[in-house]
């Protein structure tokens, strides 16, 4: 029980302010005097609420190393979805640049361009029937 106290102290400055040297030689003497004996109930009744408050420091401690980590993944979550999004709207907005030269070209060319097209489609349904 001794280590324990020790290793809680070495964690948690003035909540375990006890060292080593004033922890209680013999098993029946108190935890706060080195002079006046206590039943051993006392003793365990002592370090049960050590053991429990070091218990509590270490569950904040760990709950707030976990809330941080998940704030983190989120953080970069949200980062790389951003960066996503833009390569996204990038493509998005380059494939309609492309489409609108393309349907300035058309509008340049008039109806010209589309009765040659026409023509080259009744081409080839022609084609295609006489396969048939």
């Amino acid at each position: 029980m001794r280590s324990i106290l020790r290793r809680a102290s070495a964690y948690v400055p003035g909540s375990f302010s006890r060292t080593s040297s004033e922890l209680p030689n013999h098993p029946r003497r108190c935890a706060g005097s080195l002079t006046s004996f206590c039943p051993l109930w006392v003793h365990a009744k002592v370090i049960t609420n050590e053991a429990r408050e070091f218990l509590q420091y270490l569950l904040e401690i760990n709950s707030a190393r976990v809330q941080n980590d998940v704030l983190n993944r989120i953080q970069e979550s949200r980062d790389r979805l951003q960066v996503e999004i833009r390569k996204l709207l990038h493509e998005i907005s380059r494939i309609a640049e492309q489409a609108l030269d393309r349907a300035r070209k058309v509008k340049e060319e008039g109806t010209h361009a589309v009765q040659s097209a026409i023509e080259r489609l009744n081409r080839l349904e022609q084609d295609v029937s006489a396969l048939v």
